[in-house]
């Protein structure tokens, strides 16, 4: 309550000219738009538009003036006012029949009808939108007309199923419905709605990818699918799954999972069929309404038919169609031969500003056969009648842009369109006018984005479309010129990552992840461009790597340095491979052999091309995945190598990184001072910078990076506050920056090993929910199992006797993964759980297992630990003597290397071990001086129990045992 006090006393209010009405506030210097006092989302064209209009209030503002206002000096079809006034009335709530706020003056421009009033009122300066959902969001409706009561059905259906498919021809209007149902249901869905568009894939495996990306869910699981039920199973959500019919076979095997879990979330998918499952509740969506002709209707009659309401309603957004009683009979034919199908009527409506109703009922009649044809011919196939009867109204420049641009698989930018449509001879004049007709014609769709505007065909008319384009020898080098446009746009991606804000920058081009899939497949298909495939993956590797895209990357980049191996390929662009390689496989579940192979490919590549950043890369990326398995003195040894590269250039990006691994490399054979040395001028060299540029991104991403490796050592040299505080402020600062990878390596090495070893059991409890929140969302299959030895140690802790058991199932997980850093660790708790027991066998092994793996793999941060552990085994089995002996060697390993926090629990139990066998005064010289080296941490298990044992042994006058205990100082460097 104090930080939110605090921070609106710091926001400066500064007075503004405004424009107040309805709920809204406009504010022109700032080109912010309010409501109820929080900024709308609105692009720079809408605001313009708007501005113009509110000044103007009452007063008819033409085309041609709105046009000037918005796009100075630039030629553009008129229907990008169309769609940036749609934009914009649909930002204002300003969609019904009815307008409340802007009225369209047929023929002649617009009118702002609301009162407005005008003040000077006081705005805060430091406005911001609310950020994203991390979930994809569904399409917003143009517009419902007569589905209604379907709605209302389907949503009650929903609420009482948890898998409904809405079945229906192409064009019926079935994504419509599911968006509106989706509207209708999102106030009882408490974790959101999202929208997965699978008209953007045609290969089945692609299903996964698609689904896991829409959910949001990154990382590397094994299996998509389980992914998405895992991330599902907790959560109240409604997934939409739209145009099933492509990946008909994969979107049933996940419904008939989703089924068979035990989820609250709910399914609603569309398809032209049913997906087949044993619990699907089918929806068969039909046709508008509409009227037979010959019954002389006049308007109002006409118009409570939903069809005729659709027909009108397009016609008049496009062509400014006023409906009269002398038109009703062609409209009530028109929409009653087209099947009352919603993208047909749409179609035909489109025509109305080159033809009248009754020159439409002629080109019909003429064109399609309505009335010589014995009955209504099958809805779909009126669809592709009336697609295919638009497209020959097209002139023969917009007839070949359409099918260009059925290349594209998603949204789409007018400059993605002229570099697709440059080598079938289109200029770009022609691409803006023949969009411009398009859109205008309903062939192609249109959004406001901000200043510009992305266009989409919809999933029937782009595979018309893609026949056209097929079929037009103009048109065959489309999908090169498409898969050469997204490889283009990924390579300035690329160049964009240093300066362009994180959370822009992956809105921008994750929007063009459907693009990229097509673009690679097209590319390593049989008439494709291996070459081109190659740069492209390359390109992609920035995305995947910022969005955590990692089983995706690693299957094409796989395939990419497969096909590196029979084309023409640098080894600049093998090496970036195979470094993106061995770090998408860094998070696999298994450390396999080839994640090895891929660094030293690309160790081996880098040398080649005689590039030195990507020496370094890889020689750190190695060194990384060494010591991740457990090979300490070999990733020294390549370390050596890349800091040797650091001296020649001090400026590459990956000399941070490499300082940072050979300290943690040095922390793990046991030197800690050198160690120390560098991870404390790491960590204060970078800060948390406040800013949402990269810069500040990137340093923000280092400060969490640090305080991986830091706290450890700080608690092993005996500063546990000092170390507790480091690991909680990296995770918060990963929390904070929404980086859910490095929030789960800064719980896993840092946070839930502390929060663990100074028995702090509610931090432990918190940081191990956090850890499985994230490999939700995240799907780092690597922290699996440590997730589950930290959830069943602190279940040990807490005294459940069966946690021992799941402690034991999780560390052989880790080892039959090959996840061997800090085993012996782990096998250590082990080994003490099971003393806890009275386990003196099994003790036993798991210490000598332990000490094996410490040993092997160089790991000398731990051995006195181990030996301390060791000690009581063999206490415990009756064997004072050789414990009292492996406790001297483990105080005297610990001293060696300066693990003060080790020398503290070793003097505990040598001195104990002591007291027992009367030798009280030799147990209070060997604990008292270390005790009282401390400076904090005083709450720890440790320190608790050497306090209490120290005053139990020391006497004071009275002759009782009393120790005072020493004030505690701040931690040395904190």
């Amino acid at each position: 309550m104090r930080a939110a006090t605090e921070t609106r006393q710091r926001a400066t209010l500064r007075q503004e000219l405004t424009y107040c009405f309805g709920p809204f506030r406009l504010v022109p210097r700032r080109q912010l738009l309010l409501l109820d006092g929080r900024p709308v989302k609105l692009g720079g064209r809408a605001f313009e538009l708007l501005q113009v209009l509110v000044q103007r209030c009452g007063e008819l503002v033409s085309k041609n003036e709105l046009m000037a206002a918005a796009w100075p000096g630039t030629f553009l079809h008129d229907s990008n006012l169309k769609v940036n006034m749609w934009s914009l009335r649909r930002s204002l709530g300003d969609t019904q029949i009815e307008p409340v706020y802007i009225a369209t003056v047929a023929r002649r421009g617009y009118k702002f009808i609301a009162e407005v009033q005008i003040s000077i009122g006081e705005i805060e300066d430091d406005l911001a939108l609310a950020e994203p959902l991390p979930l994809s969001s569904p399409p917003l409706p143009r517009g419902i007309v007569g589905r209604e009561a379907e709605i209302v059905e389907i949503a009650g259906l929903l609420a009482d199923n948890r898998h409904v498919t809405l079945a229906g021809a192409g064009g019926i209007g079935k994504t419509t419905v599911g968006v509106a149902v989706a509207q209708a249901l999102a106030p009882r869905c408490r974790d959101g709605v999202c929208f997965v568009d699978l008209a953007t894939i045609s290969d089945p495996t692609l299903f996964g990818a698609a689904l896991v990306t829409a959910l949001g869910i990154r990382g590397n699981p094994d299996n998509s699918l389980a992914a998405a039920l895992d991330y599902l199973r907790p959560r109240q959500m409604l997934l939409i799954l739209d145009n099933c019919e492509h990946v008909l076979p994969a979107a049933t095997i996940f419904a008939g999972r989703f089924m068979a879990d035990t989820s609250p979330s709910r399914l609603l998918a569309t398809s032209r069929e049913p997906l087949g499952t044993a619990a699907e509740h089918v929806v068969r969506l039909g046709s508008l309404t509409s009227p037979r002709s010959g019954y002389a209707l006049t308007v109002d009659q006409a118009l409570r038919f939903p069809a005729v309401q659709l027909f009108v309603r397009r016609a008049a957004e496009w062509s400014d169609y006023q409906f009269v009683d002398s038109d009703c009979d062609a409209v009530a034919w028109i929409c009653h031969s087209l099947d009352g199908l919603p993208l047909a009527i749409e179609l035909a409506a489109a025509q109305i500003g080159r033809f009248n109703p009754r020159e439409l009922v002629a080109l019909l009649d003429h064109n399609l056969g309505f009335r010589a044809a014995d009955g209504a011919p099958p809805r779909q196939e009126t669809l592709m009648a009336t697609i295919d009867w638009s497209f020959k109204l097209l002139s023969q420049r917009e007839a070949r842009l359409f099918g260009l641009l059925s290349v594209f698989s998603d949204a789409f930018e007018v400059e993605d369109a002229i570099f697709v449509a440059e080598a079938a001879g289109l200029t770009p004049i022609d691409v803006v006018t023949g969009l411009g007709s398009l859109v205008a014609k309903s062939l192609l769709g249109a959004q406001a984005r901000g200043a510009s505007l992305r266009y989409r065909l919809l999933d029937s008319t782009r595979r018309y479309a893609a026949e056209r384009r097929r079929a037009d020898p103009a048109c065959r080098e489309a999908l090169r010129r498409h898969a050469q446009r997204v490889l283009a746009l990924f390579e300035q991606s690329e160049e964009e990552w240093n300066w362009r804000e994180p959370a822009d920058w992956t809105r921008r081009y994750l929007g063009r992840i459907a693009d990229l899939r097509a673009a690679l497949s097209w590319a390593f298909g049989e008439e494709g461009d291996p070459a081109l495939g190659i740069r492209l993956t390359v390109a992609a590797i920035t995305l995947w790597s910022e969005t955590s895209i990692l089983s995706e990357a690693q299957a094409r980049l796989e395939d990419a340095l497969a096909l590196a191996e029979t084309v023409a390929c640098g080894d600049l662009l093998k090496a970036k491979l195979a470094c993106a390689l061995g770090w998408s496989l860094f998070y696999a579940r298994k450390m396999s052999n080839e994640n090895e192979v891929a660094w030293l490919d690309a160790i081996a590549f880098a040398r080649s091309a005689g590039t030195i950043e990507y020496q370094q890369r890889a020689l750190v990326g190695f060194a990384f995945y060494l010591l991740q398995i457990g090979e300490v003195p070999r990733a020294i040894t390549h370390l050596e190598e890349a800091t040797q590269l650091a001296d020649r250039d001090r400026d590459l990006t990956a000399t941070s990184e490499a300082d940072r691994a050979m300290a943690w490399a040095r922390a793990f054979a046991g030197e800690l001072n050198k160690s120390r040395l560098v991870l404390d001028r790491l960590a204060a060299t970078y800060s948390l910078a406040e800013g949402r540029s990269r810069k500040d991104a990137n340093e923000v991403y280092r400060f969490i990076t640090v305080r991986f490796n830091l706290p450890f050592v700080a608690w092993m040299q005996g500063q546990a506050d000092y170390a507790a505080r480091l690991a909680r402020d990296a995770v918060e600062a990963a929390d904070r920056s929404g980086h859910w990878v490095s929030q789960s390596n800064a719980l896993g090495l840092a946070a839930l090993p502390i929060a663990l070893e100074t028995g702090n059991l509610n931090a432990l409890a918190s940081f191990t929910e956090r850890l499985r929140r994230n490999l939700e969302r995240e799907r780092i299959s690597r922290w699996v199992p440590v997730e589950r030895y930290f959830s069943a140690c602190l279940r040990d802790q807490r005294g459940d006797p069966r946690a021992v058991e799941d402690i034991r199932a999780a560390i052989e997980e880790l080892i039959e993964c090959r996840f061997l850093m800090r085993i012996g660790s782990y096998l250590a708790v082990l080994a003490r759980a099971y003393l806890r027991q009275g386990r003196i066998t099994e003790a036993r092994e798991a210490i000598t297992r332990a000490i094996g793996h410490q040993e092997r793999q160089g790991e000398r941060w731990c051995r006195s630990e181990l030996q301390r552990v060791d000690a009581a085994v063999l206490l415990h089995a009756g064997e004072p003597l050789r414990a009292e002996k492996r406790l001297q060697q483990a105080l005297a390993e610990a001293r060696a290397i300066g693990a003060t926090t080790f020398e503290l629990r070793i003097a505990i139990d040598l001195a104990a071990h002591w007291i027992g066998t009367g030798r009280r005064i030799k147990a209070v010289r060997l604990l008292a001086p270390i005790y009282e080296g401390f400076t904090e941490g005083f709450e720890t298990p440790d320190l608790v129990a050497a306090s209490r044992l120290l005053q139990c042994v020391r006497p004071t006058a009275s002759g009782r045992g009393h120790f005072r205990q020493p004030r505690p100082v701040h931690a040395r460097d904190a």
